[in-house]
């Protein structure tokens, strides 16, 4: 089977450079262009299902994706972006000047440390993982779509990859890109196209892959 993990269109905290985390926020009018772009792009996809994080941001792109195909999103809380606890809502600088030493600490592991009333990174895994190999066992021939955030889908590469999550600040992924991953015989993940924006070109792209920018959700 294979999986198409989409990550969000931009959200209007996206632009402001905030933490969302379990907050929302909605697609800005990019995020939505985003969203139709990825859209384009699968609408010759023969896909079994769509899936999707139950916040409004990726349900919102889930639904763009899905209106083609006809299917309506399935949402599962699993696929959430993690939690950032007290740092959500707030810009990166308000975080460096409440949370100076914390949050340089967090920079450099994200693992030890986290955002006060935080989710660890190895539970944003677990739960990620499980709702992915579920959805492997319901559709195991066909191809779905599961539209997330950038946290459980690089917390996902680096399980399929047998990757250190210390790996995880290292993985950049744009707003509404596409990564691909097939399941082989014996239950191996194989991952074939990551943060593939080809579809986006053109569009304005405000936030790149800065450290920072790949933490916000």
């Amino acid at each position: 089977m294979k999986i198409i993990f989409v990550r969000h269109g931009q959200t209007t905290w996206n632009a402001e450079s905030r933490y969302q985390g379990h907050s929302d926020s909605p697609l800005s009018r990019l995020g939505i262009l985003q969203a139709e772009r990825a859209s384009e792009r699968l609408a010759s996809e023969v896909i079994s299902a769509v899936y999707s994080s139950d916040l409004s941001r990726a349900m919102d792109t889930a639904q763009i994706i899905a209106a083609p195909h006809n299917l309506t999103p399935i949402a599962d809380c699993r696929l959430r972006e993690v939690c950032f606890g007290d740092w959500e809502g707030l810009t990166v600088g308000e975080i460096r000047r409440k949370y100076e030493a914390l949050f340089a600490n967090y920079r450099k592991d994200s693992i030890t440390n986290r955002a006060p009333n935080g989710e660890r990174l190895e539970a944003l895994q677990e739960r990620v993982v499980l709702s992915v190999e579920e959805i492997s066992r319901r559709h195991p021939d066909g191809t779905v779509v599961i539209a997330t955030h950038g946290g459980p889908i690089r917390a996902f590469i680096c399980h399929a990859l047998d990757a250190d999550l210390l790996t995880f600040r290292k993985i950049g992924l744009d707003n509404a890109a596409l990564t691909c991953f097939h399941l082989k015989n014996g239950g191996r993940w194989m991952l074939e196209r990551m943060n593939d924006s080809c579809h986006l070109q053109g569009l304005e792209t405000p936030l790149g892959h800065d450290e920072t920018a790949a933490d916000k959700g």
